[in-house]
């Protein structure tokens, strides 16, 4: 009998047991997400996800969400507190969505989740993602192969300093070096790469504020930049097939604070989303892990509603002169120039 009750108990826990997706969000432009992704994400009852996830992402999903962003020297959660995490919901019999940055196989540790999740016991499945170097070259027309230039890429770190790898490649793309850039410079030079070789830095591919630096490896050494999270580093000589007017940046950002988005084309704008409400997480609001909206990099602003301007006034107290305001009627234009107190080119859509 009681080991009818044991086998019993077994099957039911067994039976309880959910299910585990592990998928790439895509590198940061949230509509470089795979069809499957979007499917799974709707379907899910909680979504884990990382840092390099944008928020206007995470927002289109009512389900339960748990931020396990980390960083340099800055985590939030520590990779066994977030398989502990992915284990407990998955044994409470939940559909799990394990959100990461770019491609989980890629520099994601979604093999270190998938070991734990074979080791529990857990059914899983991963859905790939875009890594970072490809939406980087694509966003910035830097091919990582080309005919009679590069036949061959590798993808490595910055990280650790006393262990980058430099490869005979005609491309390399190294990952995460916001703080190595220069060690990473200096181990390829050491490796004996031309001076005069082709070499660039994008920083926050494929979002509205990518910027890329580009120079040769000698000019790059000697140059003393401070270089944000999320970057790419870039060495090859198909570099020099870049255009600096290249089609991403030809494009406006225009800020759109909630409203009828068709209103801004695709193929004239970026469009970046200003969340008209918090983001409900289990433990924090939106603005704790989204870095602020870098409003240099933004042309146009568009507010739908009085209650979006008051909003956006919670978070930001000026703009720069150079956006040009643009309001859904004259209520929301009205309270748009008393909050900020400007005499600006405020334009009626």
């Amino acid at each position: 009998m009681n080991a009818i009750k044991n086998s019993s108990a077994k099957c039911h826990e067994a039976e309880k047991r959910g299910y585990v997706y592990i998928i790439g969000a895509g590198p940061g432009d949230p509509e470089l997400l795979t069809i499957k992704a979007e499917r799974v994400l709707r379907e899910a009852d909680v979504i884990l996800y990382d840092d390099l996830v944008s928020i206007e992402l995470i927002a289109r999903y009512n389900v339960l969400k748990i931020y396990t962003g980390k960083r340099k020297d800055n985590h939030h959660f520590e990779q066994d507190a977030i398989n502990e995490e992915i284990l407990r919901h998955a044994r409470e019999g939940k559909t799990v969505a394990r959100l990461k940055g770019g491609d989980p196989f890629i520099f994601g540790r979604g093999g270190e989740e998938i070991e734990v999740l074979r080791q529990n016991g857990i059914g899983y499945e991963i859905i790939p993602g875009i890594t970072a170097a490809q939406g980087a070259c694509a966003y910035t027309e830097i091919p990582m192969t080309m005919r009679k230039v590069s036949s061959s890429v590798a993808f490595c770190t910055g990280h650790p300093v006393s262990k980058i790898q430099v490869p005979d490649t005609d491309t390399i793309v190294y990952y995460m070096v916001a703080s190595t850039v220069y060690d990473v410079l200096d181990a390829v030079a050491q490796k004996g790469r031309d001076e005069n070789s082709a070499v660039s830095i994008v920083q926050n591919a494929t979002r509205y504020n990518q910027k890329i630096v580009t120079g040769t490896l000698g000019e790059l050494r000697k140059r003393a930049q401070t270089v944000s999270s999320p970057a790419l580093l870039i060495i090859g000589e198909s570099i020099k097939q870049v255009i600096k007017d290249n089609w991403y940046s030809k494009k406006k950002k225009v800020l759109i604070a909630g409203g009828d988005t068709s209103l801004f084309n695709t193929v004239e704008f970026i469009k970046v989303h200003f969340p008209d409400k918090q983001v409900e997480c289990a433990d924090h609001d939106w603005m704790e892990n989204e870095v602020p909206l870098d409003l240099d990099f933004i042309d146009e602003i568009y507010f739908s509603s009085p209650a979006c301007v008051r909003n956006f006034r919670k978070h930001y107290n000026a703009l720069p002169e150079k956006i040009a305001i643009k309001t859904a009627d004259q209520i929301t234009q009205a309270e748009y120039l008393k909050l900020f107190s400007v005499e600006v080119d405020c334009r009626i859509l």
